[in-house]
């Protein structure tokens, strides 16, 4: 039976069309607008623009209140909405709006608007909360801080001088099956890992007090000696060091007091006086102004520019390099050796003559590196940090026979390292002013990978206006411009006041008078 004349009009190749047709309604979205609601301040700032069809148009995301000082803000076809409490809630266009980007945002010296933009004759105008935007025609947009912003927000990353080996670094390398040899040459360009008997059994001075009128020694389960000139006198509980005004030193034991141009303490249980009492030594004061707990070596007392300097002789391998506080030692094995390695690169590099500054080879500080001493090498999570250390080197009996360290065209590096630097490493050159072949700017990627757990991998703080103005020498600041190295450095910061005065510092000088983490960040 033919078909009716209405169903006979529907033709394949229209049934197709229509649908086609259907199909592209059905996948077409929504518009923009209707998956972003605006309420509260900011859409009342919104609709009295003309809603969806004024100035703004509608939304292109979600409402967010995340900004400082507890701020909302949401996006729009042509600008965006801020709000704060304090300020209320203010658009910004066109570019108005990309001059504030510019500048910071509501973290950078203008603060959050306080106004929408309005016109002053032949400008156009924003109000800030420290300044305004003025544009014209022949000038564009210019921001003019007129006050002083009450902070500055710095963002930074990276722990220490970011030269050499990176230890969070080391760790992210080591989690992903490096070994400490490539970890080694991987931050020292050029560098080689090589065994070494040289040195392997030699004693280091670690200078750990001055600056001191006075400090007692206390032995415990044990005996020490005192040697002052011809004289040695035991004691079995602490005896007193004073300087004397005629230059010498002056030690008090029971009622008795004795003196010489330089004192030497020994106690029992060390190669100076062997015997079966594993005798330790307290030093007040020895560990930033707490007491220090020594196992080894001798101490070695004198005066140094009108004060007491203590001085630890210690064997640089097995009794010094235990006592290296440096690593944690529960991360991996191969970024323990990496540190036990360096550290030891340091030491040696660092024998022979002593330092006219400290009477020694190295200071138990970071201004060298971190010694403990007993404290370290006996705490109950040492264990993995002493097993790194005897990796590295190779003994018979108690004498230390090689070791192994880095080397470049077949001499000690000077295997200074940090915490981490960011994404590179800096140069010497770019820190410290003076080339360095084996100390380049080099990939700190592994720094931040997960596995390194990096808690400075970037950071933020916020400076107070005094504190910044304090810190240039200025009665007050109202922006800070930094200029970079390749490597991300702060080579300078320049602060300009309100009235157009400005001063400058280097990235690290900023950072020590602001205590920052590092000297790789940005101000706003």
């Amino acid at each position: 039976m033919p078909a009716s004349p209405s169903v006979k009009a529907t033709t394949p190749a229209l049934a197709a069309l229509l649908i086609g047709f259907l199909l592209i309604l059905c996948s077409t979205p929504p518009p923009a607008h209707a998956a972003y609601a605006t309420s509260g301040a900011i859409g009342t700032m919104h609709r009295s623009l003309g809603g969806n069809s004024g100035k703004l148009g509608p939304a292109v995301g979600p409402q967010r209140c995340t900004l400082i000082q507890k701020g909302c803000y949401q996006s729009f076809k042509h600008g965006s909405i801020h709000w704060t409490k304090a300020t209320g809630a203010h658009a910004t266009l066109g570019a108005l709006r990309t001059a504030w980007k510019r500048s910071g945002w509501e973290r950078g010296p203008l603060g959050y608007p306080t106004s929408n933009e309005y016109r002053s004759g032949s400008e156009t105008r924003q109000k800030f909360q420290n300044g305004k935007i003025v544009w014209t025609a022949k000038s564009g947009a210019k921001v003019q801080v007129t006050k002083a912003p009450s902070s500055f927000a710095i963002k930074g990353s990276g722990f220490g001088h970011g030269v050499g080996m990176s230890q969070y670094g080391a760790r992210g390398m080591a989690a992903a099956g490096k070994s400490s040899t490539q970890i080694l040459q991987h931050y020292y360009t050029g560098a080689k890992v090589t065994t070494m008997s040289k040195n392997a059994d030699a004693s280091l001075k670690v200078q750990l007090l001055t600056g001191k009128k006075s400090v007692t020694i206390t032995p415990r389960s044990g005996r020490l000696r005192v040697k002052a000139g011809s004289k040695t006198i035991e004691s079995g509980s602490k005896v007193t060091i004073e300087r004397t005004s005629s230059g010498s030193v002056k030690v008090t034991v029971g009622a008795k007091s004795y003196s010489g141009s330089k004192l030497t303490i020994e106690w029992q249980g060390t190669r100076y006086w062997k015997g079966s009492s594993a005798t330790t030594v307290s030093v007040s004061g020895a560990q930033d102004g707490a007491t220090g707990t020594y196992r080894h070596g001798r101490l070695e007392i004198g005066q140094l520019k009108g004060s007491l300097n203590v001085v630890n002789v210690v064997g640089l391998n097995k009794e010094y390099l235990p006592g290296i506080a440096e690593m944690p030692a529960s991360w991996q094995s191969e970024a323990l050796r990496s540190q036990a390695i360096a550290s030891r690169t340091y030491a040696y590099r660092n024998l022979g003559a002593v330092k006219p500054a400290c009477g020694c080879n190295v200071y138990d500080e970071v201004a060298s590196q971190r010694f403990l001493g007993w404290t370290r090498e006996n705490a109950a999570d040492s264990v993995p940090w002493r097993k790194a250390v005897t990796a590295t080197q190779t003994s018979s009996g108690s004498t230390v026979k090689s070791a192994r360290v880095v080397t470049y065209k077949g001499g000690l590096i000077d295997a200074v390292y940090s915490s981490s630097a960011g994404s590179k490493t800096h140069s010497a050159a770019e820190v410290w002013g003076s080339a360095v072949p084996y100390l380049v700017s080099v990939d700190d990627s592994p720094s931040k990978y997960p596995s390194a757990q990096n808690p400075n991998a970037s950071w933020s703080v916020t400076a107070k206006q005094a504190d910044m103005a304090k810190a240039f020498g200025l009665a007050d600041v109202r922006a800070v411009a930094v200029t970079k190295t390749g490597s991300g450095l702060v080579k300078t910061a320049k602060a300009t006041s309100v009235k157009g005065k400005t001063e400058s510092l280097t990235g690290d000088q900023l950072r020590t008078k602001l205590k920052l983490k590092s000297a790789s960040f940005s101000v706003a």
